[in-house]
């Protein structure tokens, strides 16, 4: 490998590399046609006077900004560098483009996007490749924001508090009053649906920075009554309740509307990536414009760019099982309910984590006299294993999230200042 590395790195310029010795993009209808001389993948123009992806050029330059100091995975400083293995070993990564003949002297040091602090932040030896997450261009940056704009939620945390402290169970409904206490979610979960139609939604092809603060509001109080039908959740306190509330939000509304985006749009749904984002309102997740820019100098398109790998496995690894399963209300309500427990039970201990012990026991059981009952099923361990994997599938892509928006984080991509920013992690 480091024999041939050696070669490329000796190999005659071709034309495409002396026509430009700082970023130079391809044309659209060629970039296809070239691979990055780095890693293998397709390339974007000549950056730094080699051709090569923009995330092969962004690590080049950050190395060489920030003076980065990498050490060799495997010890002999002979990693292979390709499409699957160019994350792996920063300094072999980095040598090559060195062999290939990228040149510090073509960095240009003013443009970096990461503040001294953030620096110190950021480690490149934790596993994560930011390369990979964001694929972004420095000549592609805007001016930034001087007085990112605030968000008060606290009238919606405020009526959060309140649901939490006035709940009150429907003992007039005898329906509820006599089921279970899976039965007894689901009875939730159905409550939140009941109003919801096809012939009511839109398509939405932009959305706005407003529409999504009303809709994060929205979402958050529907989470909030939905857990308080659980009995071990309502015999924590308030500040317990709220330590799980933030952990889980996102998450749990995130399954409810992609759930729920199936049972209205069926197939359509998973063909067309759409999500329902109101009680009468979805988008198409790969085409809609969402206005941002009030909060960050990125394009809608870049954005898009950004999280378009994890769009692609929320509908790939969790809606289309989710489909092929077609599973039952009760089954559903059942997922909900270990995707909020499992993510809690994870970083919670004491009073939380036997709460949740004890509800995912509960659910269980009623899970089991459900099939019994209902499908006659003795045998229902397959199915099962199946409602798990998509919970695990949709716990390992909120994960990758949160580290996507730590690392917009340290880009500094989103500007803006929110009242409580510990219920916004994702």
């Amino acid at each position: 490998d480091s024999e041939s590395t050696m070669e490329i790195g000796m190999s005659p310029p071709s034309f495409l590399e002396v026509t430009s010795r700082i970023g130079v993009d391809l044309p659209p209808s060629s970039s296809s046609n070239y691979e990055c001389r780095v890693c293998a993948h397709s390339a974007h123009g000549v950056h730094f006077g080699v051709l090569s992806c923009r995330a092969c050029a962004a690590f080049f330059r950050r190395s060489v900004v920030m003076e980065k100091k990498y050490t060799c995975r495997k010890a002999n400083q002979g990693c292979r560098i390709d499409k699957t293995e160019r994350y792996l070993c920063r300094l072999c990564r980095y040598k090559k483009c060195l062999q290939l003949g990228m040149t510090a002297d073509n960095v240009q040091w003013n443009r970096d996007m990461i503040s001294s602090t953030d620096r110190k932040r950021q480690s490149d030896d934790d596993g994560t490749d930011i390369d990979a997450y964001l694929d972004w261009s420095p000549e592609s940056k805007k001016s930034c924001l001087d007085d990112p704009p605030l968000y008060d939620l606290s009238k919606v945390l405020n009526k959060i508090h309140k649901t939490f402290m006035e709940f009150k169970i429907p003992v007039d409904d005898p329906v509820y009053q006599a089921t279970n206490t899976l039965g007894k979610m689901d009875w939730a979960l159905r409550r939140h649906r009941k109003h919801h139609k096809m012939q009511d939604f839109r398509i939405a092809n932009t959305v706005r920075l407003d529409q999504l603060v009303d809709m994060w509001g929205n979402e958050m109080t529907k989470v909030a009554e939905f857990m308080m039908h659980s009995e071990e959740f309502r015999e924590l306190s308030s500040e317990e309740k709220f330590s799980i509330f933030k952990l889980v939000w996102q998450i749990s509304q995130r399954f409810e509307k992609l759930t729920m985006s199936l049972e209205i749009f069926g197939k359509r749904a998973l063909e067309e990536k759409i999500l329902i984002t109101s009680n009468n309102t979805a988008i198409r997740m790969e085409h809609v414009d969402v206005d941002l820019s009030k909060i960050t100098d990125y394009t809608s398109i870049e954005l898009r760019k950004m999280f378009h790998p994890l769009c692609s496995r929320l509908y790939d690894h969790v809606a289309r099982p989710l489909l092929e399963l077609d599973p039952s209300s009760i089954e559903i309500s059942f997922m909900l309910c270990q995707i909020i427990w499992h993510i809690a039970g994870k970083t919670m201990q004491g009073n939380i984590l036997n709460a949740g012990e004890k509800f995912i026991a509960k659910i269980a059981d009623d899970l089991h006299q459900y099939y019994m009952k209902e499908y006659k099923m003795s045998n229902y361990a397959g199915r099962l294993i199946k409602l798990m994997t998509i919970v695990n599938s949709l716990q390992r892509i909120h994960l990758d999230r949160l580290k996507l928006m730590k690392l917009a984080k340290i880009f500094d991509v989103f500007k803006v200042k929110i009242t409580d920013p510990c219920f916004f992690q994702d």
